[in-house]
């Protein structure tokens, strides 16, 4: 029952936090939430790695409550509530800058029913039950946009819902397809309908194939549907913009990968040229995603704009390497999911705490900052040169194991566009440090802002630390991700 637990404690906070009398008490409450519910995690970790799957089913199929825990959904439950729990603390000296105090405990309430929302997204194995957690998860990620009270948060919420509404629209298209083919919605029992029926009705498999895709492509964020992106990410309040660019997507992102290799199967999805199509159509895709993500950061002037269009950018590697099709291309992609989520939360949380601190986001006002605020630029130059992938920090190992990914396949080219786009990231990261270190503070303001206190910015340290430690130690991290892609495949 630990599975239901983690979901059940974050959603009974939620209605704990909304009736608690002041905000300092919803603060407490939040964090407890989240200490307690990673702590579980942790726990499911653990069990998952040394006894295999946990399985729970209530009802029959195809109308039933199933959650199936792998090793990978349980890391991935570990990787929600641990970044959520460190971007929860963060936002302790940041959410009266961005939300006003009597919205602060609905925004926490959003918080933990968003977390939630995920960890179900991932452990849940019945498609219908999964696409409703999906939605109470848009709905979550929306009202963190919204709820900062200006016109354009509204736009940016709005924009995002309902594009995000649009691609649950496509995926239950595609999952309504599915039972048609097999009369189920669990995984398991999907796998088996179409290795019965499969025969003559490929055509129809393709169909739920692409309808899955373009939904997770919409709701994730893929060039070129990418359009609500920056103005979700850059109009939210700054903890929001770390949450929702560093956890949501993913989520959706792990249904399609469950969807391709234990709904459909390995030996069904490459036995087709219909199927096996849609993941090389995906793969260049994908890669243009890589390139056009980072040219529109470097055209940026907005610091939270920028890191928005990077995101762009990174959405692009995870389906790159769901496109390569082989175990190695998925392993990149989990250990994607760890490095970008620790690190571009990292990178927001930092531009958060330079804009609280200077009242800007002009990348062109901020020149010399950096001889003031030297923790905070410090840790925004180390997600920066993690994002370009620089050796002894974990986005060199990311872009280490894409580049086995396609040395592995048949697509060398690819090797082009991922070292292209490394250089790009270089190209519109590197000068906002060398702008904060070794340039001018702007003319018409030249008075620089003190640092923000070291226990303001402990959570962010944490994650910078995390950022170098799981690169030069992350040996054990490397297994157990092999280990789950291999209870996948």
């Amino acid at each position: 029952m630990l599975p239901v637990i983690i979901i059940i404690y974050l959603l009974i906070s939620a209605v704990v936090i909304l009736h608690a009398k002041n905000n300092a008490a919803v603060k407490r409450r939040s964090l407890e939430a989240h200490v307690l519910a990673f702590a579980a995690s942790i726990a499911l970790l653990v069990m998952v790695g040394a006894d295999g799957t946990i399985s729970l089913a209530i009802g029959q199929e195809p109308w039933n409550f199933h959650m199936t825990v792998t090793p990978m959904s349980a890391f991935m439950v570990s990787l929600f509530t641990g970044v959520g729990l460190l971007v929860v603390w963060a936002s302790f000296s940041m959410i009266e800058y961005d939300v006003e105090e009597q919205r602060i405990a609905m925004y926490y309430a959003l918080v933990c029913v968003l977390i939630a929302a995920l960890c179900g997204v991932v452990m849940f194995g019945n498609l219908f039950n999964i696409f409703l957690l999906m939605e109470i998860s848009s709905f979550a990620a929306a009202g963190l946009v919204i709820i900062r009270n200006r016109p354009e948060n509204m736009r940016a919420g709005l924009k995002y819902l309902t594009l995000s509404i649009l691609g649950s629209g496509f995926i239950l298209m595609g999952i309504i397809i599915f039972y048609t083919l097999t009369g189920a919605l669990t995984h398991s029992y999907i796998n088996a309908g179409l290795l019965e029926n499969i025969t003559g009705r490929e055509y129809y498999l393709r169909n739920a194939l692409v309808f899955i895709t373009v939904g997770t492509a919409l709701k994730s964020g893929l060039f070129p549907m990418h359009i609500w992106v920056p103005d979700a990410y850059g109009e939210a309040p700054n903890a929001s913009s770390a949450l929702l660019s560093g956890l949501v997507q993913k989520a959706y992102i792990y249904v399609y990968i469950m969807i391709l290799y234990k709904a459909i199967g390995a030996d069904i999805l490459f036995s087709y040229s219909g199927t096996s199509s849609v993941l090389f159509v995906l793969m260049v895709v994908s890669a243009m995603a890589m390139l056009a993500g980072s040219f529109m950061a470097l055209l940026q002037s907005d610091i939270k704009r920028m890191i928005a269009y990077s995101s762009v950018a990174q959405v692009g590697y995870f389906f790159l390497g769901i496109g390569l099709g082989s175990q190695i291309g998925l392993f990149a992609v989990f250990f994607h999911f760890l490095a970008h989520a620790i690190t571009k939360a990292m990178l927001f949380l930092a531009a958060g705490s330079v804009i609280q601190t200077t009242n800007n986001r002009e990348l062109e006002k901020l020149g010399g900052i950096g001889t003031k605020m030297r923790v905070t630029m410090a840790i925004f130059t180390l997600g920066s040169l993690s994002m370009v992938g620089i050796p002894l920090l974990i986005g060199f190992n990311s872009k280490w194991f894409f580049a086995m990914g396609i040395m592995d396949s048949s697509h060398i080219w690819l090797l082009v566009v991922l070292g292209i786009s490394s250089l790009l990231n270089g190209c519109y990261y590197l000068p906002v440090a060398v702008r904060a270190f070794l340039g001018k503070p702007d003319e018409a303001d030249t008075t620089l802002p003190a640092e923000r206190p070291v226990r303001h910015l402990a959570p962010i340290i944490c994650m910078a630390t995390l950022v170098v430690a799981l690169a030069v130690f992350g040996g054990a991290v490397n297994a157990y991700i092999e280990m789950g892609v291999g209870y996948i495949w």
